[in-house]
């Protein structure tokens, strides 16, 4: 993931990448942003610059133990996520985040932003070779991209709160719904651009 920001990040903001680093744990550890344990699934820490990923949620993910079919891909796609923040970060978007709730909140839209840069990376993971020269995905299919797009809506707010609750409310929602999160992957995946995923853009959401 980093391998394609590194190159399209500075093309497309004429700014350079930062690179951080993924920080893989077992049970719980300490971040910049308080305590990470297995419950809060991965997630971005804007405060020390690390994404953080519980190793039983790997596992879970690869497995199809989350409500989602599960895959190698699914699971890229969930880190890919995850750097997405780190570039809207780098973007100061996160610094500018004011409301938490409701279908078009900062917090949806800083989420929907983060599946659309996952699509891009998506777009561009079967060219995109690591620091010795290794293609990152080679022979990406179909199957591979409906895990990815699976993943997305297994975490949507509307599925998670028909399952939790068996009632739907879009102003308590985090992440947008599932057809959202359908809809922004792959508008990356199709674009790969970071203009493309401006969800904050008038009338995008």
């Amino acid at each position: 993931v980093q391998a394609y920001w590194s190159t399209a990040y500075q093309e497309q903001s004429g700014q350079a990448y930062q690179q951080i680093r993924t920080v893989k744990y077992s049970g719980q550890t300490s971040s910049g942003c308080g305590t990470a344990s297995s419950a809060m699934g991965p997630f971005y820490c804007p405060n020390d610059k690390r994404v953080y990923i519980d190793k039983s949620f790997m596992d879970d993910m690869l497995t199809g133990q989350l409500g989602a079919k599960g895959g190698p891909f699914a699971l890229a796609y969930v880190i890919a996520h995850e750097y997405g923040h780190h570039i809207e970060d780098q973007l100061g978007l996160l610094a500018r985040m004011r409301t938490q709730q409701g279908p078009k909140s900062d917090s949806v839209r800083i989420e929907l932003m983060a599946d659309c840069l996952g699509g891009a990376w998506a777009k561009n993971a079967q060219t995109t070779k690591d620091a010795q020269g290794t293609q990152i995905i080679e022979d990406l299919t179909q199957d591979d991209i409906a895990r990815a797009i699976d993943a997305a809506q297994a975490v949507g707010d509307d599925r998670i709160q028909k399952q939790s609750s068996g009632r739907v409310n879009p102003e308590s929602w985090t992440h947008g719904s599932s057809a959202e999160r359908v809809h922004w992957f792959n508008v990356g995946l199709k674009d790969g651009t970071i203009d493309a995923c401006n969800t904050f853009a008038p009338g995008a959401l």
